[in-house]
């Protein structure tokens, strides 16, 4: 027997593991050994995840990567940029009512690259997106048992992520710069690292003052490991916003991105056209996601997913603030969407299964296909015939103001704007999701003729160009001839050209700067 025995042993003199059979061992370095391949392996697994869901998360987006524009939002996040690069800083040289994080995002992608294509942009996105759904898909492996589960729950959120309209889901947008950072703070709320999540929470609130809701979930989750949780991540939260503040100047940056934002969120004009609006759009978003809103229904309200529905329900309050109802608002209720979606799909009956994909891919391959039709649909405004004239006209280093809401021409002629406002929005109250010519003045931003009059007297832009005749978003309401600048234009500019409709105006040799263009 003990023959036998030595037989079966190994050199070392320890017997051979029988199949099945838990090994342990006294030798430190075999335990290191183990678990370092256990690691690599993880390691090895997550990085092919996230290479699948890079990959599908850049077919997705092949309009963003190949187009040129989508939005006026990126136009005007791209002329601050470029005042940025120059050396202006944000709330002071150029401004808007968003926190700070995209601006410098989209100025440090175009000094790297050297121009201001948007594309490389775009690209950076399409791997904030990547990263986002491997978060989702690991927290819905764990929170169901299930690889499998995770992988879907990655895919689901990526197919969202196109299926709206895309002007909204193609774009480099503020949301979708958020949804990383407002993924972490949710998940590492449940991973018990306070800390970590009021770190995460204050970069997506400074990607974005919506992220704000999702207090609501984080709460739920850090609540049970008691108050002094809660304490530790708002107070981490509270810390970096503040000094992300104390870096712009505390007054400026309340002002732009919250307490001058009271007349954006008032309900402004008549109602029923909102109401038609939220409809529409409602409606919109529930037809283009149905099977990810049917599989997160089957899910159903559990004990063990309410942190989900309340981050929905958060996303959902996101949404409905300001009234206004844009479709990149949406984006926010896709990351618990989609985990609770996962949690439900079909992974063994294969007619349900195949019923899923169908509906999921379906809409996200139709919406890729209308993003790739946009692309040849005429320009707003016929910026780019309007920014190639103003091109010739200008000299180098030039400034422009564009009297409307067309900031796709600074980016267009990649001419600097003459003062902080990218569009005049702000300072006629004129904006998107109202009626337009219903708002007035006071619906902008507080102060805002004292600081174009600041701007102005610091120095004249060396172009004007008025949209007022071209009938753009609302100029017409606005005519520049009715404001108190246009003394300065009669004055000190000249008319050289007309393009499109609109007006363009160069300096005059030797003009002054006017002493105040102030409203009484």
């Amino acid at each position: 027997m003990r023959q036998h025995a030595a037989d079966s042993a190994d050199p070392s003199g320890q017997p051979e593991p029988v199949e099945g059979q838990l090994v342990t061992t006294d030798d430190p370095i075999e335990v290191d050994g183990a678990i370092a391949t256990r690691v690599v392996r993880l390691a090895n697994r997550r990085i092919g995840e996230f290479a699948l869901f890079l990959g599908i998360s850049a077919v997705l987006h092949i309009p963003a990567l190949v187009g040129r524009l989508f939005s006026s939002d990126e136009a005007s996040i791209a002329s601050m940029a470029m005042v940025i690069n120059h050396g202006g800083k944000l709330y002071h040289q150029t401004a808007d009512r968003k926190p700070p994080i995209v601006p410098y995002l989209y100025a440090a992608v175009f000094e790297i690259t050297g121009s201001l294509d948007l594309r490389p942009v775009r690209a950076v996105g399409v791997v904030v997106l990547a990263i986002t759904a491997l978060l989702l898909a690991m927290e819905a492996e764990r929170r169901y048992g299930d690889r499998r589960r995770g992988i879907a729950c990655g895919v689901l959120f990526l197919a969202a992520s196109v299926t709206f309209f895309p002007a909204d889901t193609q774009a480099a947008t503020f949301e979708l710069f958020m949804l990383l950072p407002l993924t972490g703070a949710v998940l590492a709320s449940r991973e018990k690292r306070p800390i970590l999540a009021g770190a995460c929470l204050a970069l997506a609130i400074l990607c974005k003052q919506t992220a704000f809701t999702t207090v609501i979930p984080m709460a739920w989750l850090l609540l049970p490991q008691g108050r002094r949780a809660v304490v530790r991540a708002g107070a981490t939260c509270a810390a970096i916003i503040a000094a992300v503040a104390a870096f712009f100047g505390p007054a400026q940056f309340l002002l732009w991105t919250l307490s001058g934002n009271r007349g954006y969120l008032a309900i402004v004009g008549p109602v029923f056209p909102m109401l038609l609006r939220a409809f529409a759009m409602n409606i919109a978003f529930v037809g283009f996601n149905l099977a990810l809103l049917a599989l997160a229904a089957r899910a159903r309200f559990k004990r063990d997913n309410i942190d989900l529905w309340l981050w929905v329900a958060s996303g959902i309050f996101a949404v409905v603030a300001g009234f206004r109802f844009f479709g990149h608002y949406y984006l926010q209720l896709l990351p618990p969407l989609s985990l609770l979606a996962a949690g439900a799909f079909p992974l063994s009956r294969s007619a349900l299964r195949r019923a899923a994909v169908i509906g999921i891919a379906f809409p996200s391959v139709v919406m890729i296909l209308v993003g790739l039709l946009t692309l040849r649909t005429k320009p707003t405004g016929e910026y780019p015939a309007v920014a190639s004239r103003i091109r010739h006209i200008a000299p180098p280093n030039a400034t422009m103001f564009v009297w409307g809401q067309l900031p796709e021409l600074y980016w267009a002629s990649g001419i600097e704007p003459g003062t902080r406002f990218i569009h005049n929005a702000f300072i006629t109250g004129n904006s998107g999701g109202r009626v337009q010519g219903a708002s007035t003045s006071s619906d902008g931003m507080p102060g805002a003729w004292e600081m174009l009059e600041a701007d102005v007297s610091a120095h004249l832009p060396t172009v004007i160009v008025d949209t007022t005749n071209a009938d753009v978003r609302g100029s017409q309401y606005y005519p520049l001839r009715k404001t108190p600048i246009w003394p300065v234009v009669r004055a000190d500019y000249r008319l050289v050209t007309t393009v499109d409709h609109m007006q363009v105006y160069y300096l005059r040799p030797n003009a002054t700067p006017p002493r105040d263009v102030r409203t009484d």
